[in-house]
């Protein structure tokens, strides 16, 4: 059988976690190099303002003390920018014309013309502002002064700087994305390791139990460095192994089962076949009469093994809803034990029963426990050698009771002391005696679906001590 997996239509996981953490690195990185180049853009221009400010005021008071312009001039002439730098400086008149300019480069490409007359405009407003000079891709920053004398001073100003701060940031930025991008898929392999290895490994595995329908018990957990991943990988493994025991327990039972119906039914058939091949008379009549008895016998035994599991199976899943009334303790074990004391004398077997003079009056399903304590005296009487011996007690306490059954049988190996309960075990050394594993799982189901506990101590070859505690009055909540 094959996996309903669409791979066509998804991406894998690494490929995702690469995208995604190449995606927010990206979005990071361009909006941080945004806000850079307008923080760097700002302080450019605020610093070409500032100092446009500075020349503006100084060379109004060279004009102050020299109305001509000799001296500004002169000083326009002996300083020295560097030749990236953009500058510009003219003197208007009153009329708007046109009385110095300078400019570097000399044909400074400003918008309307840096040197044309602009007597059919209004004269600028006093302060500074920013003007776009396309030609170079750069701000020009124009303070304009107006004189004392009438005239208008405009003092013009670009530096390199803002070009060569934001080149900077670009190459920063571009150095971060690399090493960002070597990063995150470095960091997405160690992941992927880390993580997706084990995943893989369990999903390869999962995969071949659903196309071999096989799964081996000591199979090994995916380790992975991530604790999270390895515990659950750990879990995963414990989930297969008790699976798996637990289907062979399943099958070993079915296969007994199958026995014991097997037996049974190879009887009654042969036993019919035989009476029916004989001559009509009184005799095959009487026969025919204790032929048919057997049957419905050997039927009775094949339906309360079927109504064992279908019960533990009811039970389990809370369909099965207890009748919890007051009843004698005490009197329903007398009655077990009359029940078992025939079995135990054939096997010359020594059956006491240790118990409270006085009717020790509990509440609860009074069938239901009647059939924990007589499983519980069928494995003793079952499990015993001749001449053994089994012991009962029934201690009554202020809130609970507590029924104890000691035997001197073969004993269970602790190793299968917490397997004993699941439906459909049994164990290997118990294989000899007739049975179908249902009998102690459902003691448990009973005994806890009262609010009670059940407690085995057992050593191969010496005996077995079941402990039985029950409240006087279960917690209602438990048949809700």
């Amino acid at each position: 059988m094959s996996l309903p997996v669409r791979t066509d239509a998804r991406i894998s996981f690494f490929t995702f976690l690469t995208a995604s953490y190449l995606a927010v690195f990206v979005v990071c990185s361009l909006l941080l190099y945004a806000i850079s180049r307008h923080l760097i853009a700002e302080s450019a221009r605020a610093f070409d303002r500032d100092d446009v400010r500075y020349d503006s005021l100084e060379y109004a008071e060279i004009l102050h003390n020299n109305p001509s312009g000799q001296w500004l001039a002169e000083e326009i002439a002996i300083e020295h920018n560097p030749a990236s730098t953009l500058f510009a400086i003219r003197i208007l008149n009153p009329d708007g014309t046109i009385a110095y300019a300078a400019s570097q480069p000399a044909d400074l490409a400003f918008p309307g013309g840096w040197q044309v007359r602009r007597t059919d405009r209004p004269p600028p407003a006093a302060g500074c502002r920013e003007v776009y000079i396309p030609a170079y891709h750069r701000y020009l920053q124009l303070c304009t002064t107006w004189l004392a004398d009438g005239r208008i001073l405009q003092v013009a100003k670009s530096t390199k700087r803002e070009h060569r701060q934001k080149r900077i940031v670009r190459s920063i930025v571009l150095s971060f994305l690399t090493f960002a991008s070597v990063f995150v898929i470095g960091t997405s392999v160690v992941l992927m390791l880390l993580t997706l290895r084990p995943i893989r490994n369990l999903t390869a595995l999962m995969s071949s139990i659903i196309q071999t329908g096989k799964a081996e018990p000591a199979v090994s957990p995916a380790r992975s460095l991530i604790r999270e991943f390895d515990t659950l990988s750990g879990c995963f493994n414990q989930l297969l192994t008790k699976n798996t025991a637990l289907i062979r327990a399943m099958e070993d039972t079915l296969d007994n089962v199958a026995h014991d119906f097997r037996t049974p039914l190879m009887r009654l058939r042969s036993v019919a076949e035989s009476t029916l091949a004989l001559p009509e008379t009184q005799q095959s009549r009487e026969m025919l009469t204790g032929t048919l008895a057997g049957i419905i016998e050997e039927c009775d035994i094949a339906r309360l093994q079927l109504q064992n599991l279908l019960d533990v199976r009811s039970m389990e899943s809370g369909v099965v809803k207890l009748d919890v009334r007051p009843f004698d303790l005490r009197a329903t074990l007398l009655e077990v034990v009359d029940l078992y004391s025939v079995l135990a004398e054939d096997k010359a077997l020594t059956l006491s029963f240790d118990a409270p003079d006085v009717p020790v009056l509990i509440e609860g399903d009074q069938a239901r426990l009647s059939q924990v304590f007589a499983n519980l005296l069928d494995n003793a009487v079952k499990y015993t050698k001749r001449q053994g011996r089994v012991d009962l007690c029934l201690v009554a306490h202020p809130d609970h009771v507590l029924f104890r059954i000691t035997d001197s049988g073969i004993g269970i190996p602790e190793s299968e002391h917490a397997l004993v309960w699941r439906r459909l075990y049994r164990s290997p050394v118990a294989r000899s005696e007739k049975g179908n594993g249902l009998g102690l799982s459902l003691v448990k189901v009973i005994v806890e679906a009262h609010g009670g506990a059940v407690e085995l101590r057992s050593s191969l070859g010496k005996g077995t001590t079941v402990s039985v505690t029950l409240p006087l009055t279960p917690s209602r909540t438990q048949f809700a």
